[in-house]
Parts: C-alpha cells; structure tokens; sequence
C-alpha cells in the first residue's frame, strides 16, 4: 500500500518505489513512477504494454514468485514479450525475471525490500549503465578481509549486506550484517557493501578474504 496509508494485517507498506527511483537516478535514469497494478492481470498487462511503448528500460516489483498473485510473468507471456529468464541461483533474489517487449528492457524483481535492492544494483543497473554507453557498468569487485564467519546457501550464490571498515592495519574490512532475510531492510540500510559467498561455499570463516560489491551511494 502507498507509504501514507495503514497496511492491513496481509499488507506492507511500499518502500520499494523510493528505494528503486533512488538507485535508478544515482545510475543516470530519467524515472516515471507508474501506479500500482495491486493483484489485477490485465491492469499489469495495460501499464506493461502503455510504459514500454515510451521508456528504454521497464523495472517491476513483485509478483515474479509462484504464488497465486504473481502475474508478472503471465502478463509478459500475454504480451508476447521474449523471457530470457525467470530465476536465478542468488540469495537473496531468486525469483528475478529478465525480457523485452519491442525494443524496451523489462526486469521483473521480487518483492521484498531487500531483494529488490539486491537484484536491481546486480542487473538492473548494469543494464541502465549499460546502455549510457559505460564501458564499466558492472559493480567492480574488490576483496576485504570477513570480520565474522559468514554463512552461504546451498545451492545459490549468497550476496550478504556488509558494512566495509579500514582495519588497524589499513585493510578493508567487511562487517557483515546482523539481518533476519530478505524484508529486512532496516538492517539493510546500514550496508554499503555486498559480501559474496559462492554457492559452492556453506562457511566462509573470519579471516577469511573474500570479494565484495561496494553498493551504489
């Protein structure tokens, strides 16, 4: 529900709106926010087909999981448009979809905060940089040193909210949050990092140097 409304007992209020206009901008994007499609397939289908008809690049949230709400890809699939994909082996942010209608990007993301945040800055980003011409569009890896043991996902690559710090030996230091998953994102706004634990690690140990994201500011 908008922000200055009471969320009923099944509801959340949107913060993904404010969270995605503000990293659309830092990126160099000229941003309209489109009005909610609430749980109607056919209202999705009409602002999909109307906003791609006069934007580059298309950014949905939420209804991208299996549920029996999650039209996304059902109003992408009605509308003809091409899914090169609909998941991928991340934590957080599985459910994450990737198509075009015409000539315009569509990404759909998932719906809680955190993912959102994680899969617009690994993707979605990319591609705005992308297509202003930025010959480094992705975030550049760098490496610090884990001041905690950090734990991964079977299975999926785990990119964990970190806060980066400079150690008494001029290191860079990654702190990794304290966070209770994906619709966290008070926890989330302390991060400035993303720890990446690859899915073929279950435990990284403190001490251990690994790569990191620094997130956009």
């Amino acid at each position: 529900v908008p922000v200055e409304d009471q969320p009923g007992a099944d509801q959340i209020r949107d913060s993904n709106s404010y969270s995605l206009l503000g990293y659309a901008e830092a990126a160099g994007a000229r941003v309209e926010l489109l009005p909610f499609a609430s749980d109607d397939s056919e209202l999705l289908q009409q602002l999909i087909l109307e906003s791609a008809a006069r934007c580059d690049a298309l950014i949905l949230s939420g209804g991208v999981s299996m549920g029996i709400y999650d039209f996304t890809k059902t109003a992408l699939g009605a509308l003809g448009a091409e899914i090169f994909f609909e998941r991928v082996s991340l934590r957080p942010g599985k459910p994450t979809v990737f198509a075009r209608l015409g000539d315009t990007l569509i990404f759909g993301l998932p719906g809680n905060p955190v993912s959102v945040s994680v899969t617009f800055n690994l993707f979605a980003r990319t591609a705005l940089r992308r297509m202003q011409g930025d010959s480094q569009a992705a975030l550049v890896e760098e490496h610090a040193v884990l001041n905690r043991a950090a734990k991964g996902a079977a299975g999926r690559a785990s990119y964990l909210p970190a806060r980066l710090l400079t150690g008494e030996d001029g290191r860079l230091v990654a702190e990794v949050l304290r966070w209770s998953g994906s619709s966290d994102f008070v926890a989330f706004t302390q991060a400035t990092a993303l720890v990446i634990v690859p899915e073929s690690v279950r435990l990284l140990d403190a001490g251990a140097v690994v790569r990191i994201v620094r997130l956009p500011e």
